[in-house]
């Protein structure tokens, strides 16, 4: 697991915090003032950073000679995650789609999934879609119970079959930090006869 920090309590005058993290399993605590969080990290405190990454990794049961490659900081394969709203492959055909947004998965709750934001800063929202129609057409992701969104486009581009990339962007205040989530992927279109095609919609977390 990633080193996470589980608390963050601010002293009576603010002065300073006590930081606690979880890391291999265990907890340590440190304390901490904003004026120090803020000092440029110097050439030797960055040697000092790496060279205790790199103890780390050799005391996992990694040998120095299978070093080229491998992350020193934070864990492989657990900091960039993938969630699938739908597809790949798939053929939502939303008809007549209306000017106001509408869930795009054809089931129950608008089939929302779960997502784990612990630990995460950034995201990145996917879609492929045949864009069939006069448009413009519109597309976000919210919370499921309080429509907090968490991204929206109202105005997708061109007709056609499109493959859109928001790239990797800052999570929004309101999702740091709030574990598993339900979301969901709705789209509309200004003009409410225009029968778009989903086949593809993913969500990344990191």
């Amino acid at each position: 697991m990633a080193g996470l920090f589980t608390s963050v309590t601010l002293c009576g005058g603010g002065s300073h915090a006590t930081l606690v993290s979880l890391l291999d399993a265990v907890s340590v605590s440190i304390l901490m003032t904003e004026q120090e969080a803020l000092i440029p990290l110097t050439e030797e405190d960055q040697q000092l950073l790496m060279r205790l990454a790199a103890r780390r990794l050799r005391q996992q049961g990694v040998p120095l000679t299978a070093w080229v490659n491998r992350a020193y900081l934070g864990d492989e394969a657990t900091n960039v995650k993938f969630y699938n709203f739908f597809g790949p492959g798939a053929l939502l055909t939303k008809t007549n789609i209306g000017t106001a947004y509408v869930n795009i998965p054809l089931g129950l709750n608008g089939e929302r999934i779960v997502v784990d934001f612990t630990g995460c800063t950034e995201f990145r929202l996917l879609l492929s879609a045949n864009l069939i129609g006069t448009g413009a057409f519109g597309l976000r992701c919210i919370r499921d119970g309080d429509s907090e969104v968490l991204i929206e486009n109202a105005n997708l581009g061109a007709a056609g079959e499109r493959e859109l990339d928001s790239d990797w962007l800052a999570l929004p205040a309101a999702f740091l930090g709030t574990g598993l989530t339900f979301l969901l992927v709705q789209a509309k279109s200004a003009t409410a006869a225009d029968d778009p095609v989903f086949r593809r919609c993913q969500l990344g977390l990191r």
